[in-house]
């Protein structure tokens, strides 16, 4: 398949996008656990924008959602273009290791654990920083419990729903 082909979006494929686009805005609503481990939905929808779409489209619809999100729902603490970035990479991210490959468990744990270090511990970490002037090491801390844990429920969830998408035929 040419470069082309993939950068390019077909009437079909811009609705699909859209819709899971709404589909992530929704899921990151909900959430569930305590307030030390609290698990939310929307890793779904990053799960699916790499899977169906790529690193490219994926990292669009990431930001475009979150654009969206900000917009509708408000953010605590106000907008902040890192978090934007941070939305963009996650699908990235699961678009480097699902995108028309074959579901396999080991790309989903390798995929799980980069998005957590790279992005959940790193970058939003970072990001807390910046914005509440946090002491890094200090959210750093406070953050590694709910890392240790969250990701092993998010690859189970992201197996099955993989394996689910992956036996239906949609065309790129």
């Amino acid at each position: 398949m040419s470069s082309k082909k993939l950068l390019k979006l077909d009437l079909n494929e811009l609705v699909l996008l859209g819709i899971i686009v709404a589909m992530q805005i929704i899921l990151g609503r909900f959430s569930f656990g305590t307030s030390a481990v609290h698990v939310g939905l929307k890793f779904i929808g990053s799960v699916l924008l790499g899977y169906l779409f790529g690193p490219v489209w994926g990292a669009v619809g990431g930001g475009i959602g979150d654009l969206i999100s900000s917009a509708i729902f408000g953010n605590q603490g106000g907008f902040f273009v890192g978090f934007t970035i941070s939305a963009m990479l996650e699908p990235m991210i699961y678009g480097c290791f699902f995108y028309q490959k074959p579901v396999k468990v080991w790309r989903i744990v390798l995929a799980t654990l980069m998005v957590t270090l790279i992005i959940n511990i790193g970058l939003n970490t970072l990001w807390l920083h910046i914005l509440y002037s946090l002491d890094y090491r200090a959210a750093l801390v406070q953050r590694i419990p709910k890392e240790i844990i969250v990701p092993w429920l998010q690859m189970f969830v992201s197996f099955f729903v993989l394996q689910t998408i992956s036996r239906v035929k949609i065309k790129r």
